[in-house]
């Protein structure tokens, strides 16, 4: 391997394998010399000699054999001993510095930045009387490095340093550091001033709060007035970081009009929509930063975001709602963030509503209750089958059943279940069936709540009505007939009308309906356990075990799958259920007869919400 990685002739390809396989070799000797405790037995570190076949690959023309050999350098040498670090991989590296190509000393001062925290972060432990020295020695070679005459070595330098700062202890000493960094924001070439714009809110957290503000704020100042229109976009990305980083009742007026003014810069192409969204994403931080009483300044910028052309800044801000509406509080989210609601649920853009969904459940958990509704409809009126992608869809289909444990939304949840139970994408009625458990679980008492009656008596009433039930399903059910069943959902018996609709999937002609009553009967199981048991065996189970004469072997095998499940349960000994097996053990199909006769699975546990 030495003399392929060593002859210049070699294809790229060739010493690209190599520079990948060394750390693989690597942590095998190092194993191997760990379980025995000694040396290789010629004398030789062949660890050693790994680590300088990676050191002399750092000169390839070619950047993945370069990056390779950088990611070979920094697993290896956690593995190395005090002496093999300090006189033979720190004076290679020292000895590459000297190279006229550029590259190479890019390559090395990237080293010497990443060298120090994969030393302290290596599983195997880094001696601590070592860890401020090393750190010292290699802080000490990238600041070396900051007067490079080529400007790609500087901008290294200037990255590197949020590196190193990054694992210094905190209550170190940074004047060292961050006086380079001052320096380097004066770089006569743009991209190393750029550099220096990207890594300002890691350089603040490390300064004390005097310097954040005699120093950094005037740098970044500077920066937004900067003759480069790259270092201004690239200070403004920064802008919301940077304000977090500050003390809350010392963020200067400056800096959030420079927030205000975002939605409102005349520039254009994808840097323009980059800070946009950029200022959407860091929103909710800048207002914990800035403080509430601040929210009126903020809310008009705010607003136009809404309004963003691209997609992406809105979806952004769609996903952080929730985070406003917690800063805000209830009644001023309502105020202030219920028109943006709304509008977002009516967005054209599947993407948008994606991340609405993605975030509502813990969105209207911040709206008063009464509210809630409201937003709910609208939701979902937007995402009918007409209008919406099936993504948006799954992903109602996966909030629903967070969503029924929020008070308000109970009459609601039911029809859009069943609505989507009957989708016809398989991926949602699969998904919606999985959340069947947790929102059966957080309706049924409402009613009970609400009334006064008990789980006992709702049980008794519906099992007299359990056959006209079965004879008056819901066909085809639709967003229309969703509704008039939202309308009798608040009029009649919430428990009667969870078993009449859940019920109804079992009388369609679709036979992908009846195989979903069965999957929304096992979670309805699970869910019982945490509810109560009877309510399954009363409700629900009597229907599903019909299903083993269904003439389709696809609705058979899942009743198989589902009993098989249920094996371990309180339900197993039932006569009814042994019943049903013998039938499926006999049944013509060998796949059911395969599935019965599967050993049994592990008592069914509760679904993890």
């Amino acid at each position: 391997m030495e003399e392929l990685g060593h002859d210049e002739d070699q294809p790229e390809e060739v010493k690209l394998e190599i520079a990948a396989q060394l750390p693989a070799l690597g942590r095998i000797l190092h194993d191997q010399q760990q379980s025995s405790g000694c040396e290789p037995e010629d004398g030789s570190n062949h660890l050693l000699r790994l680590v300088n076949l990676a050191v002399h690959l750092l000169e390839d023309e070619e950047e993945r054999v370069v990056l390779a050999s950088q990611t070979a350098v920094l697993e290896i040498a956690p593995w190395l001993d005090h002496t093999q670090l300090h006189e033979t991989l720190l004076p290679s590296l020292d000895k590459l510095m000297l190279c006229p190509e550029h590259e190479i000393r890019s390559a090395v001062t990237q080293l010497y930045a990443h060298l120090g925290p994969a030393l302290l972060s290596s599983s195997e432990g880094y001696p601590a009387q070592d860890a401020d020295a090393i750190q010292g020695v290699l802080m000490q070679r990238v600041l070396d490095q900051a007067e490079d005459m080529d400007f790609q070595v500087r901008r290294e330098v200037a990255i590197g340093l949020a590196v190193l700062g990054a694992a210094l202890p905190a209550e170190g000493n940074h004047d060292t550091l961050l006086g380079a960094y001052v320096t380097l924001c004066s770089d006569k070439v743009w991209a190393v001033r750029k550099a220096c714009a990207d890594i300002l809110p890691e350089i603040a957290k490390l300064a004390k709060a005097e310097m954040r503000e005699t120093q950094l704020l005037p740098v970044f100042d500077k920066f937004c007035e900067d003759v480069s229109h790259w270092v201004q976009t690239s200070a403004l990305q920064q802008l919301g970081p940077f304000i977090s980083t500050l003390e809350a009742h010392h963020i200067p007026q400056s800096l959030l009009q420079r927030v205000i003014a975002i939605p409102d810069l005349e520039v254009t192409g994808d840097e323009a929509s980059q800070l946009r969204l950029a200022t959407a994403f860091n929103f909710p931080a800048v207002l914990a930063s800035a403080g509430q009483e601040k929210w009126s300044q903020l809310w008009p910028a705010h607003s136009k975001l809404l309004l963003d052309r691209e997609p992406a800044v809105r979806r952004t801000l769609a996903c952080s709602l929730h985070e406003l509406a917690a800063l805000l509080g209830a009644e001023r989210a309502l105020a202030d963030l219920g028109p943006a609601i709304q509008e977002l649920c009516r967005d054209k853009h599947a993407d948008v509503q994606e991340g609405l969904v993605n975030f509502f459940p813990a969105l209207l958990a911040k709206l008063p209750c009464e509210s809630r509704a409201s937003f709910f409809q609208t939701l979902t009126q937007s995402l009918s089958l007409e209008c919406a992608t099936w993504r948006c869809r799954i992903g109602l289909a996966t909030q629903l059943g967070s969503l029924a444990s929020l008070e308000g939304l109970q009459p609601d949840i039911l029809p859009i279940a069943m609505m989507l139970c009957q989708d016809p994408t398989a991926a949602v009625r699969s998904a919606v069936a999985k959340q069947m458990g947790r929102v059966v679980c957080a309706l049924w008492p409402f009613q009970q709540a609400k009334q006064g009656s008990s789980i006992t008596q709702a049980a008794d009433a519906n099992q007299e009505d359990e056959s006209s039930q079965l004879a008056n399903g819901v066909r085809d059910i639709s967003l229309h007939q969703a509704e008039d069943l939202h309308q009798r959902t608040q009029d009649s018996d919430m428990q009667k009308e969870i078993v009449r609709c859940v019920h109804s999937l079992v009388s369609q002609d679709a036979y992908q309906l009846r195989q979903q009553f069965v999957e929304v009967c096992y979670h309805v199981a699970k869910a019982c356990c945490e509810l109560q048991m009877t309510v399954f065996r009363t409700h629900f189970m009597p229907a599903m075990l019909i299903l083993s004469q269904d003439h389709i072997a696809n609705v058979r095998l899942a009743l198989a799958r589902i009993l098989s499940l249920l094996h371990s349960s309180e339900l197993a000994d039932l006569p009814e259920v042994l019943g049903t097996l013998d039938v499926l053990a006999r049944d013509k199909d060998p796949d059911v007869v395969n599935c019965v006769k599967q050993p049994p699975c592990h008592k069914i546990e509760p679904d993890i919400c």
